[in-house]
C-alpha cells in the first residue's frame, strides 16, 4: 500500500482526483467506518453478554441464542461492509463461491457440535 501511495503522489494522480473519484473515496471511507462501528458494537455486545450475564438477566440458553444471533449479524456486517461481495464484477461466480463456503462452514460447525455432544454422552461416568 505504501508503494501505491508513493506512486500516486509521485505523478500527482492522487492529488488530482476528480469530483467523482473524491465522492467514491468518501463513500468508501464512510462505509468502512460504519462497518467498523457496527462490528465494534456487535463484538462489545457479545463480550458484555458473556462477562456480565447478571446484567442481562438471562439464562444460559437465552445467552447462547443471543450470542449466536450477534455472530450471524457480525458475519453479515463483514460481508456487506468489508468483503464487497455485492460490488464486484462476476457477481454470480463470487456469490456461488461465497455460498458454498458458508455451506461448508455450517457443515463443519454442525458436525463438530454433534461430535462433542456424543462424546460428552459417551464419556459420562460409568461407575454405577
Amino acid at each position: 500500500m505504501d508503494l501505491h501511495l508513493y506512486r500516486c503522489l509521485w505523478n500527482g494522480a492522487f492529488i488530482r482526483m476528480t469530483l467523482k473519484d473524491n465522492y467514491m473515496h468518501r463513500k468508501l471511507v464512510t462505509l468502512r467506518f460504519i462497518g467498523f462501528l457496527a462490528s465494534l458494537i456487535l463484538t462489545l455486545a457479545s463480550y458484555f453478554m458473556v462477562v456480565y450475564p447478571e446484567f442481562f438477566g438471562s439464562g444460559m440458553g437465552t445467552a447462547l441464542i443471543v450470542i449466536f444471533i450477534l455472530a450471524l449479524l457480525q458475519s453479515i456486517v463483514q460481508v456487506i461492509f468489508f468483503i464487497d461481495v455485492w460490488d464486484e464484477r462476476g457477481l454470480f461466480w463470487n456469490l456461488g463461491v461465497f455460498l458454498s463456503t458458508l455451506v461448508l462452514i455450517v457443515i463443519i460447525v454442525a458436525f463438530s457440535v454433534w461430535i462433542m455432544a456424543h462424546l460428552d454422552y459417551n464419556m459420562m461416568n460409568m461407575s454405577t
